[in-house]
């Protein structure tokens, strides 16, 4: 069920992508505003057709969903592509770059500790998709991907890809263990 709350939210962030793009204050391009106004609307025309009322979703669902939208305004995640109404799908235009991204996001998380390597990915996305990808083409969209914070390599591990954004920090965390046990260790020979 559609809130109040979040038609109002949805409302408010049109103005205020409107007011931006006039006054030529934002970080995106013109079309890429244009872009995400018309999702917004969409959306918004929904909520508001629908009399604040969504059979597939739950209020906290709508919340995360426009959340997840409004953090990631560039692209589409996995998520918003799952959790939005097919109506609202025959509205949305999926580049093949954005459908290839979201299937290795969608492959990469149902993976064991959410990582990956290169060579596992290769195979899964020939079974799920059908696509054979040369392991070149398949890298280089991998780099992209990283580049764009979507996906992360993990440090250490050539052809190792996670979709956990703390993977550096975790490894960090582990290093120093390891430090403060080999300190430890040294401090008793030397006693």
């Amino acid at each position: 069920m559609f809130s109040q709350e979040l038609l109002s939210c949805l409302i408010q962030q049109i103005s205020f992508l409107r007011d931006s793009l006039e006054r030529g204050e934002t970080h995106f391009s013109h079309s890429e505003i244009e872009t995400q106004l018309s999702v917004l609307e969409s959306v918004k025309d929904y909520a508001q057709k629908s009399g604040f009322e969504s059979t597939t979703q739950s209020v906290a669902d709508d919340d995360a969903l426009l959340a997840d939208v409004l953090n990631n305004p560039e692209n589409l995640t996995p998520f918003a592509v799952r959790s939005i109404p097919e109506d609202l799908k025959n509205e949305i235009s999926l580049t093949d770059t954005d459908k290839f991204e979201i299937d290795v996001l969608n492959l990469i998380d149902k993976a064991k500790n959410k990582r990956i390597s290169l060579n596992n990915l290769l195979i899964a996305l020939r079974i799920t998709t059908g696509i054979t990808y040369t392991r070149t083409i398949l890298n280089n969209r991998l780099y992209r991907m990283v580049k764009k914070d979507m996906l992360f390599s993990v440090p250490g591990r050539k052809g190792l890809y996670t979709t956990n954004r703390d993977v550096q920090h975790e490894l960090n965390n582990e290093e120093n263990k390891d430090i403060v046990f080999e300190d430890e260790v040294d401090m008793d020979l030397l006693k």
